[in-house]
């Protein structure tokens, strides 16, 4: 453990002497400061079916954000560290960043971006973790992810444009049950210029090589594109490519080719709708991506299937949340402790099809706000352990009461189910459901500074009796602007 936290410290001066670098090229600077602390008390801290241990919990969580622009250097940093009194197996100081830099180091063609993200999620989605890192499960772990990746970009004139990218990519985990990873991708995109306004092509080579503690993959795809552009409203487009891949599975071949076709209809640019189907070496790929905006709503859907990893998705996280929903910012220090980014992903090796449809609805008026959402997810493991199904449904309300006080509320049913064979570590068959609420009021204090109060309960129950729990929680916190 010693060690992980020693490489983890380094990567962490590593990526900040990066953006510390970058950021002499930066002008313009913004930087705001907090400090949160709260008193949390659970009624069962372990969150266990019997023998409840009652505990109180108080944390203290500075913060910092920076943003810094200039004119060929970008750095977004958002930052806290949660210090806590918790007994047990939870960890006593848990960091949590999200920053990037970008920067162009030759004019029009050598550019390189970088990202650090530490975030805390659940190692098994099939055991209690809780709502945040706030319970002795010993089933948490602060995840660290940097990236970094160069690129090069040549354009012939209106013809085409040529991008060349390599990005390396590590992840480590504070729990020793979550392996570590590392991966590599090389990408060569040759697309059309900008005297291809209907008709575009493009060109493009692929290969990642990825590694955790005890498996390897290599995946290798080539394709061209073709596309025509009818109208404003209408377009469609095409590809055609071989894949080369060696990874651990029980299928005979991981080879073959693949091809797509989709079509776009944009009548304005408040709808989009693009749909289309596919074919890979190990089948269909349908697409769906849509989205409508209104003055006061926004409707999302998607669909996707693909050949993926837990690295890859946990890679993809978000640290703090910075927009809401209609892409506005938002204040990313909420007073709340951290919350778990991850309970519905298994931290765990080898390559899976995840299948996943995703809906959601916004609608906001002059005092309120209003979010239902949904995602339906099935893992299909390649190397042949149980598939998995892991559903989320939830709903939020904010109403602002008056120019102090703020309502918030919410709930959130989960399910993840497993079928199939078993393996070394997993049975063959788990179900877990879950029902979460929370209630909680926002009041202003002053110009800088406010008092939250939040009550969350939670209902788990799974087909294996020792995974089942009840909890209540209540949160009091006051957040100020330093």
């Amino acid at each position: 453990m010693c060690l992980k936290l020693d490489k983890k410290l380094a990567l962490c001066v590593f990526v900040c002497g990066n953006f510390a670098t970058t950021s002499v090229f930066s002008a313009d600077w913004q930087v705001t400061k907090s400090l949160t602390v709260s008193e949390v008390y659970t009624d069962n801290v372990d969150l266990t079916h019997d023998n409840k241990k009652s505990e109180f919990i108080t944390t203290v969580t500075p913060g910092i954000s920076v943003q810094g622009s200039g004119a060929r250097a970008n750095v977004s940093l958002n930052g806290s560290i949660e210090a806590n009194s918790l007994d047990g197996e939870g960890d006593a100081i848990n960091p949590r960043l999200g920053a990037d830099a970008d920067a162009e180091l030759l004019e029009d063609f050598l550019y390189i971006d970088a990202s650090i993200n530490i975030i805390q999620n659940s190692v098994d989605a099939f055991r209690p973790s809780g709502i945040n890192t706030l319970s002795n499960t010993g089933n948490t772990t602060n995840t660290y992810n940097y990236q970094i990746s160069p690129y090069i970009t040549q354009r012939y004139k209106g013809i085409a444009e040529v991008v060349g990218r390599y990005t390396y990519n590590n992840q480590l985990n504070s729990n020793n049950n979550a392996s570590d990873s590392n991966s590599q991708n090389f990408e060569l995109n040759v697309n059309s210029g900008d005297d291809f306004q209907r008709l575009t092509w493009g060109a493009s080579v692929n290969y990642k090589d990825s590694g955790s503690d005890n498996t390897n993959s290599e995946l290798l795809s080539t394709d061209v594109s073709l596309g025509y552009r009818f109208n404003r409203t209408w377009s469609v487009n095409s590809s055609v490519g071989i894949e080369s891949n060696d990874f651990e599975s029980t299928r005979s071949e991981n080879d073959g080719s693949q091809w797509s076709l989709s079509t776009i209809w944009t009548p304005n640019n408040r709808t989009s709708l693009n749909i289309g189907y596919g074919d890979r070496f190990f089948g269909s790929v349908p697409t769906l991506d849509f989205s409508h905006r209104s003055r006061r709503s926004l409707l999302t859907a998607g669909y996707s299937r693909e050949l993926t990893d837990s690295a890859t998705l946990l890679s993809q996280q978000s640290a703090f949340q910075t927009t809401d929903a209609f892409g506005n910012p938002i204040d990313p220090i909420t007073g709340d402790p951290l919350s778990l980014a991850n309970s519905t992903i298994n931290i765990t090796e080898g390559l899976f099809i995840n299948e996943v449809f995703e809906l959601s609805y916004t609608l906001t008026g002059r005092r309120s706000s209003v979010t239902i959402g949904g995602s339906h997810s099935v893992q299909i493991y390649e190397d042949g352990r149980a598939d998995e199904t892991l559903e989320e449904y939830n709903i939020s309300v904010d109403r602002r009461l008056s120019s102090r006080l703020t309502l918030d509320a919410g709930y959130t049913y989960s399910q993840q189910e497993r079928s199939g064979v078993a393996d070394a570590f997993r049975p063959s068959q788990a179900l877990i459901e879950a029902h979460q609420y929370n209630l909680g009021l926002t009041r202003k204090i002053g110009v800088d500074s406010n008092l939250k109060f939040t009550y969350y309960f939670t209902d788990s129950e799974s087909d294996d009796l020792a995974n089942d729990y009840q909890e209540n929680r209540l949160q009091l916190s006051v957040t100020t602007k330093l």
